[in-house]
């Protein structure tokens, strides 16, 4: 045989396929070094009873809310019998991330994490704001109220001052009728 023969072993493998089989490797990695501390109490598949019984962060409470969202979610699931029927069982590596994490934890024996960050991060502060706005400087309002005034209302405060609104950004207030008169004397627009 020669160089021109080859033989391509490309596989695809969707990415959801593979991320879950990742997350699925951790997770067994994980169940590996439980196996050496204690050999019961292995297990990869929770019904919604179990999970909710274990008050996992990133889980509703009750065992509907927990169906609920696996459906949303569509977890990977098997089907499960027992003595009163059948019942749905949920991969762990299906769960949400912040589940997987907390089931991961508990595995290890890793103390709850608490929601004390500022001793895990060094930040720098902040900046300060500035110190003052200057006199001459217009709130945000000014200008598409001059827009109007010129353009739409044609010259008409009071018109103007109606069609405002609808030109501002979202979330963003109006001064009252007062505030704003003194406003524009002060810039010496009115």
């Amino acid at each position: 045989m020669g160089d021109d023969y080859s033989l391509d072993l490309t596989v695809h493998v969707p990415a959801s396929e593979w991320a879950f089989n990742q997350r699925r490797l951790a997770y067994l990695e994980t169940l590996l070094l439980r196996i050496v501390r204690e050999r019961h109490k292995i297990q990869e598949w929770y019904d919604a009873g179990e999970l909710a019984a274990l008050r996992l962060p990133g889980l509703p409470p009750s065992r509907a809310g927990i169906t609920r969202k696996a459906t949303l979610g569509n977890w990977r699931r098997a089907i499960a019998k027992s003595g009163t029927g059948r019942r749905y069982t949920y991969h762990v590596a299906s769960l949400p991330a912040r589940t997987f994490d907390a089931i991961i934890a508990r595995i290890l024996d890793l103390p709850a994490m608490v929601a004390e960050t500022d001793r895990l991060f060094d930040l720098p502060s902040p900046p300060s704001p500035p110190a003052s706005v200057p006199e001459n400087t217009a709130p945000v309002w000014v200008l598409p109220l001059m827009r109007l005034m010129k353009g739409e209302a044609q010259g008409n405060l009071g018109r103007a001052w109606q069609a405002l609104p609808d030109h501002l950004p979202r979330g963003m207030a109006l001064p009252t009728v007062k505030e704003a008169a003194e406003i524009l004397i002060n810039l010496g627009l009115a």
